[in-house]
């Protein structure tokens, strides 16, 4: 339904929401950043979206897939013939939060062994979403009616891995377990850094600081690491990782994670923003992801990848930024 009364809204050129979303037609021409994208490499992830596409884009697939082959000014005159870019603000404002993510790695072992002693737990036995049940606290203790599907060497690592939602533990051996996400506990996401800031614990700016002050303080690591209740619980998936909420792979910087409440899954957007080190970011991307702090009509978490460089731009991404809907004209 959310997604008809959005495309009903796109033909009257613009959308005024009650919570302040408008949605306002605009050129090509006013798309900062436009014609200088690569095309060809959002296409995969448009391929992956179009693979479980709503029916209001089967037809946009089917288009498009008699121009994969194209270069990339064909995919750009594809898209400026078949799409309608749409700018979204809010109460006014152009501009939302963009922060960042990435697919965490952890070491560890499939058994208790050596310092791999801190169990990742898939779905408890009789689990239901959304139902309430134990805290992080009494999980962590004792999680008995939960299968265990391997052994973490960091318990800061593995929390990150649960903010993440994904994340790939590599064993001695040199076998890597991919970890998706397949659940939580019911309990809502507070945010390390505001626990750590309402602690008194100032000077922690991005994630990579808030890392290394938890592994060096791991006794309060482990009280402040509780007091976010809500705890994930994982599955291992076989082949490439990680999976969105739309149950496609992620691509790296053409990926990002929405508010469906406003945006639905699979669509094609336009966001501008920075990175950290301040060049700037000009590209198509997919919604093809959701999180729990992702709230909000201008809000968006951008997919980097994984590996310590990921973690290191995404963990310090905290930009402000907009950005357009791509609606096919069909």
């Amino acid at each position: 339904m959310r997604v008809r009364i959005l495309l009903l809204c796109l033909l009257l050129s613009a959308c005024i929401g009650g919570r302040g979303f408008r949605l306002t037609g605009v050129s090509w021409e006013d798309i900062p950043g436009w014609k200088s994208d690569n095309f060809l490499e959002v296409l995969p992830a448009i391929l992956r979206t179009c693979e479980r596409a709503p029916k209001d884009m089967v037809r946009f697939c089917q288009k498009l897939n008699n121009h994969i082959h194209d270069d990339n000014a064909g995919l750009r005159k594809f898209f400026e013939q078949n799409l309608k870019p749409y700018q979204v603000t809010s109460y006014g404002s152009a501009q939302g939060k963009i922060t960042g993510y990435y697919e965490a790695e952890l070491t560890g072992s499939r058994k208790r062994e050596n310092g791999a002693q801190v169990p990742i737990y898939g779905l408890p036995e009789n689990y239901k979403p959304g139902r309430k049940t134990d805290t992080r606290e009494a999980i962590e203790k004792q999680c008995a009616n939960a299968p265990v599907i391997a052994w973490a060497d960091d318990p800061v690592e593995l929390f990150i891995a649960q903010v993440q939602g994904s994340g790939r533990l590599t064993t001695p051996e040199g076998e890597v377990i991919h970890l998706g996400y397949a659940g939580n506990n019911g309990y809502p996401f507070t945010g390390i850094g505001t626990i750590l800031k309402n602690a008194g614990i100032t000077g922690l700016n991005s994630m990579p600081q808030i890392r290394q002050w938890l592994q060096n303080n791991p006794t309060q690591a482990q009280k402040y690491m509780r007091q976010n209740k809500r705890y994930i619980y994982f599955r291992e998936i076989r082949g490439e990782t990680p999976y969105g909420t739309a149950e496609v792979v992620l691509t790296p910087e053409r990926s990002v994670a929405v508010d469906t409440t406003y945006i639905p899954l699979h669509t094609l957007m336009f966001l501008t923003t920075i990175k950290p080190d301040r060049k700037p970011v000009r590209k198509m991307v997919v919604a093809q992801d959701t999180g729990a702090a992702i709230k909000g009509p201008i809000r968006a978490d951008y997919f980097f990848g994984h590996g310590e460089n990921a973690f290191q731009t995404a963990g310090q991404m905290h930009q402000m930024g907009s950005y357009y809907l791509l609606i096919p004209k069909d």
